[in-house]
């Protein structure tokens, strides 16, 4: 079982993974994008996506993306977290921007 520091870890990167892949791909939208539209609303008041923010500045950014991952890995992390409205909007702004997902072996893209 992960400690809550472990939990945390594997969350950020999923989500700094998946950013790169969105990046990789020139796609129109953000990590950002999809946590707004997944969690803005279900939190009213309480939304805060300033953390996101903090995620570029991760020290483990560059060990996260040099690790070899999938669309799996991310999708599978983001599950098991509870995360799963970020798919959910992943998967309407995928449907709204005609944008088919396969899963592909992805290793260390490089940040631009």
């Amino acid at each position: 079982m992960m400690s809550g520091s472990d939990y945390e870890r594997e969350v950020r990167k999923a989500l700094v993974q998946l950013e790169s892949y969105l990046k990789a791909l020139r796609l129109p939208f953000t990590v950002k994008d999809l946590y707004r539209r997944a969690y803005k609303h279900r939190l009213g008041e309480h939304y805060n996506e300033q953390w996101l923010n903090w995620l570029e500045h991760d020290p483990d950014i560059l060990s996260f993306l040099e690790e070899p991952f999938t669309l799996q890995s991310i999708f599978e992390t983001l599950v098991e977290s509870d995360h799963k409205p970020i798919l959910f909007a992943l998967v309407r702004y995928a449907h709204r921007h005609n944008i088919g997902f396969s899963y592909r072996y992805v290793i260390g893209i490089a940040q631009e």
